[in-house]
């Protein structure tokens, strides 16, 4: 079995990242607003539609205005609009708003969310460690917007925004990082408390809601405010929040590697075992795959995969993707998977099982 092709694989998500071991990727997002137009929560029609029309225009005569796609909500499928989500690149609620769209560029690093809370909501991805690369990135977009537009803007509050923690620098940043060895000590409730009351909130990346353990382990980490300092201020205090929980995860996982040495094999072992032999594997039995692969891999306990690619299976294995590789490939299912939803979970694990071939217990 090759899946298809068709929805990147050499997707920004696929390649190495600084400090992979712990950070997925990276997000920078710039709240703009234009300054001749209300926010969009009060927008009328004629004037929504408006703004839409020079964000997308601004785009087009950019100098590399043909790697940007403009998108209208209205003309995306159901389909479409979940893949996109699942990417990260637009909020699912975005799709139920009137006048609603966005911009991608093509090789999926940057989105542009239009008349969604804000007029513009510039976002850049980058893969592990990165957000300084991230803004540098979003900011020369921002620069070149500045170029056409007139964003909203005061001498007191920095650029205006309808929702108080995006004044300032409109700023936003974020970190996808893995934290198993923590959410088994003791001291991880601990940090997590200390780096909440440094200004940054934790939420559940996939699975589950905020309040509850994330499925697989994983976490998302951003800033509550944008006003608290310079852009750059902003991006060296985040960094070094990261980093110390970096560090943090690495000291654990070799504290639960040696006090709990027969638990953590065990768990590493059963979860190749499903892996090698699961026939039906649900959406979160796949990211709890993933993760404990990644977790093992940091234990020491498997090899044959890097952790790069364990990033790119996240986003290869939801739902919205998988469907979209069985709408548009030649796959000849056993005789008594015939729902829709059997069919993902058969090529959830024929994906996993292609990906994972090279895994390797260490013994």
């Amino acid at each position: 079995m090759s899946e298809q092709s068709s929805i990147g694989q050499d997707s920004w998500y696929s390649f190495p990242g600084a400090e992979c071991d712990v950070v997925l990727s990276s997000r920078v997002r710039l709240s703009r607003n234009l300054a001749d137009f209300v926010f969009p929560q009060f927008l009328k029609p004629e004037d929504a539609e408006r703004v839409q029309s020079l964000v997308f225009d601004s785009f087009a005569h950019f100098e590399n205005g043909e790697d940007f796609q403009s998108l209208r909500s209205a003309n995306l499928d159901a389909l479409g609009q979940k893949i996109l989500s699942e990417r990260g690149m637009f909020s699912y609620q975005m799709y139920a708003l009137p006048w609603t769209g966005g911009v991608v560029r093509s090789d999926g690093r940057f989105t542009c969310s239009v008349n969604y809370i804000d007029h513009l909501r510039l976002a850049s991805f980058v893969p592990g460690f990165g957000c300084k690369q991230a803004y540098n990135m979003v900011k020369q977009i921002d620069d070149q917007l500045q170029n056409k537009l007139q964003f909203a803007a005061s001498a007191e509050f920095g650029y205006l925004c309808p929702r108080i923690a995006d004044l300032g620098s409109g700023m936003k940043m974020s970190a996808v990082i893995h934290l198993p060895s923590l959410l088994m000590t003791r001291a991880g409730a601990k940090l997590l408390r200390e780096i909440a009351d440094m200004g940054y909130s934790f939420s559940a990346f996939l699975g589950t809601n905020a309040s509850e353990i994330p499925c697989g382990s994983y976490y998302l980490v951003k800033n509550r405010n944008s006003f608290a300092g310079t852009e750059e201020e902003q991006i060296e205090r985040f960094n070094s929040a990261i980093l110390r929980l970096a560090e943090y995860e690495r000291g654990a996982t070799m504290t639960v590697a040696e006090a709990n040495s027969t638990r953590v094999k065990d768990t590493i072992y059963r979860t190749v075992a499903i892996l090698k032999y699961g026939r039906l594997i649900s959406n979160r039995e796949g990211i709890e795959i993933v993760s404990k692969i990644k977790w093992g891999l940091n234990l020491g306990l498997v090899t044959g995969v890097e952790h790069s690619e364990l990033t790119a299976l996240l986003y290869r294995i939801q739902n919205a993707h998988l469907t979209y590789v069985i709408r548009n490939g030649t796959f000849e299912f056993e005789y008594d998977i015939t729902s829709e939803e059997g069919k993902i979970e058969r090529l959830r694990a024929l994906v996993l099982q292609e990906a994972l071939s090279n895994v390797t217990l260490v013994l």
